[in-house]
């Protein structure tokens, strides 16, 4: 999952042809803005430049930063940005020190579904109750829970470093994943997930369908094999007992119906498990966790990945496409309906972290077309969301 606020414009300047520097001089009409640390400059080339003229392509390689071309009928528009400052230093031990106790939490979790104790525990007497309170982890059982752990951190990882490495390549100033672990009292599977800070704006459409489709792609690609193997290696159980999921995953010997996405179902039918209640192994938890948090991360609301991918491709359709889920989702959660209650919890999250609004604040430019290759990449997100989307995925 990647952060970002709209746009806070510092300072603008608009004039015309200037001889200040040698890439001002590509243009007929420019202005100079900057927005957090980064410097912009936005203009209409010359009418007697063009994109692959050597002086162009020379100014460019000089600017240090990325640039935007496109055509319009009133010329060619260039858009070029780039820090002001060096990147800041990295507290690499913090993300190291997250990763490594969020492998660990996640690893308890995977024990436990793997039908083990990995927790030592000590009674504590708590007025006429007794309580078993755990004090240290037991080695030989946290072994097993490494076969959820270890596929579940890499599917975490890859969706961050998606979105890390695109904005790197975009000279976008972003942090490494910063992970969340959690004990398994607070959530079974270890993990509140992962996610960087963007400290660079995302200037246009295009950045922002790069930077926000990144993770989302590379996390549902992460996810197939550990499915496919998963469900391998997963035991059937019988018939169907009632009209729910046929997937349940053993925690700490509780069962966990997991609900089927279209993408999972058809999963299980390739290997060959695609009828009867089938007992997960880790592997195939993990996983369906993949497909889960890859499906959240795609809903089209305020700057969610889904957020950016449908501004980008549809720009002034994001809020009315994020409206209309909204109502889809206070429906879904309602129990009356047979539905889960935790969409509720997810959009009161949401609308937390968007200050109460589903709409994807503007970008600074706007007028930068998505086409191509980039529009196939949007539309892929959007398949991939209702491909790994479950309407009802937990019951307990």
């Amino acid at each position: 999952m990647s952060g970002d606020d709209s746009p806070n414009i510092v300072r603008t300047k608009i004039g015309v042809k200037a001889s200040v520097t040698e890439w001002l001089s590509l243009f007929a009409v420019y202005r100079i803005v900057v927005i957090r640390e980064d410097e912009i400059v936005q203009g209409v080339l010359h009418p007697g430049l063009r994109p692959e003229d050597p002086e162009v392509r020379s100014a460019l390689a000089e600017w240090g930063g990325t640039h935007f071309l496109h055509q319009t009928p009133d010329g060619v528009h260039l858009t070029l940005v780039r820090p002001l400052r060096p990147r800041r230093r990295e507290r690499w031990w913090l993300h190291v020190a997250l990763a490594l106790l969020s492998l660990l939490t996640t690893t308890i979790a995977g024990a436990y579904f793997a039908g083990r104790e990995p927790l030592a525990s000590i009674p504590l007497a708590v007025g006429a109750w007794q309580i078993l309170v755990p004090v240290w982890p037991r080695i030989g059982e946290l072994v097993p829970g490494l076969r959820f752990s270890v596929p579940l951190m890499v599917i975490l990882l890859g969706h961050e470093l998606g979105h890390y490495l695109v904005a790197r390549r975009l000279k976008i100033d972003a942090s490494p994943p910063y992970f969340i672990p959690a004990p398994n009292f607070l959530n079974i599977i270890g993990t509140f997930g992962a996610f960087i800070r963007l400290r660079s704006a995302l200037v246009n459409r295009v950045m922002l369908l790069d930077v926000g489709a990144a993770g989302p792609l590379v996390s549902f690609v992460l996810s197939i094999p550990a499915v496919l193997l998963g469900l391998h290696w997963s035991t059937p159980l019988g018939p169907v007992p009632w009209a729910g999921s046929r997937f349940v995953a053993v925690y700490a010997g509780e069962p966990l119906w997991l609900g089927s996405s279209p993408l999972f179902q058809w999963a299980s039918e390739l290997v060959g498990r695609g009828h009867g209640v089938l007992r997960l192994d880790p592997l195939a938890v993990a996983g369906w966790i993949g497909l889960f948090v890859t499906a959240l991360n795609l809903f089209p609301l305020s700057q969610l990945d889904g957020g950016h991918v449908v501004y980008a491709l549809f720009e002034r359709l994001q809020r009315p496409v994020a409206w209309l889920f909204l109502l889809v989702l206070l429906a879904l959660g309602n129990p009356q309906w047979g539905g889960w209650m935790g969409w509720w919890f997810w959009l009161g999250l949401i609308l937390l972290l968007g200050r109460a609004s589903v709409a994807h604040p503007p970008v600074f430019d706007p007028g930068t077309p998505v086409s191509g290759w980039r529009r196939g990449v949007g539309w892929a997100c959007i398949i991939i969301f209702f491909l790994t989307f479950s309407i009802v995925p937990f019951r307990l």
